[in-house]
């Protein structure tokens, strides 16, 4: 799913952000030295916000922060270890 088709499935007082973290977060995933802040689900997709990489913020442009995978395909990644969920704190990103 591109940044467009998110914005179309996103709820009504969804906007993109200027860079990572500014955007309010359902829930985090960590893993892979990386953590994605997920946005929103719709039934099939889980739609989030690349925040880190290698624990430094991502100096993405907008098109490449924002994804969605499936939700199987995320349900799949978190039972076998690669990523781990956890609430969405204010420090989700680093100083």
């Amino acid at each position: 799913m591109q940044l467009e088709e998110i914005e179309r499935q996103a709820p009504v007082d969804f906007s993109v952000c200027d860079r990572p973290g500014q955007a309010c977060y359902k829930y985090c995933l960590r893993g892979k030295g990386c953590a994605l802040g997920v946005l929103f689900e719709t039934s099939a997709c889980v739609c989030f916000e690349w925040l880190t990489e290698n624990g430094q913020v991502v100096d993405y442009r907008p098109e490449l922060r924002y994804k969605a995978w499936p939700k199987r395909t995320v349900a799949r990644l978190v039972s076998e270890g690669w990523w781990e969920p956890e609430p969405a704190t204010p420090d989700a990103l680093p100083a």
